[in-house]
């Protein structure tokens, strides 16, 4: 008899998954050429926004969860900006971390609405948020 064994997607699997293919991703840079890079590394961004999700449902004090968000986004900025464009301070294009701050703050907002608000509240927030979420992401 053969003994059946489940695999198991914890949090911390799907974030090592997506951490490799943001390594991945991130070797373009070293081998502009391999285009396939980039294609397999767009794989880690869904990934990263559902475990910010998750987050978000899941953890004990929100609070402290968006404080390491914007301490982790603070901390990788300047790294990145370097990466990016060389100078250590580049405002034209910043971390993706940022994108997945905001789009926490929105799931927060929305949320909020959605215990005390009437049906059109949370249809008019839900696309306010969008559209809110797409400005300050630019």
């Amino acid at each position: 008899m053969t003994k059946e064994h489940k695999v198991q997607l914890t949090s911390v699997s799907l974030h090592m998954i997506a951490m490799v293919i943001m390594m991945i991703d991130h070797l373009k840079k070293i081998f502009p050429d391999a285009v396939f890079l980039s294609s397999i590394g767009r794989i880690a961004f869904p990934i990263f926004a559902f475990l910010i999700v998750e987050g978000y449902f899941h953890t004990r004090d929100l609070k402290k969860y968006a404080t390491r968000l914007l301490l982790f986004a603070l901390i990788s900025e300047i790294p990145f900006d370097l990466m990016v464009s060389g100078t250590a301070f580049y405002l034209s294009h910043q971390n993706v971390l940022w994108t997945f701050l905001i789009g926490l703050g929105l799931i927060f907002i929305n949320e909020q609405v959605k215990k005390h608000g009437k049906l059109l509240l949370r249809v008019f927030t839900t696309v306010g948020t969008v559209i809110l979420g797409y400005y300050i992401g630019m």
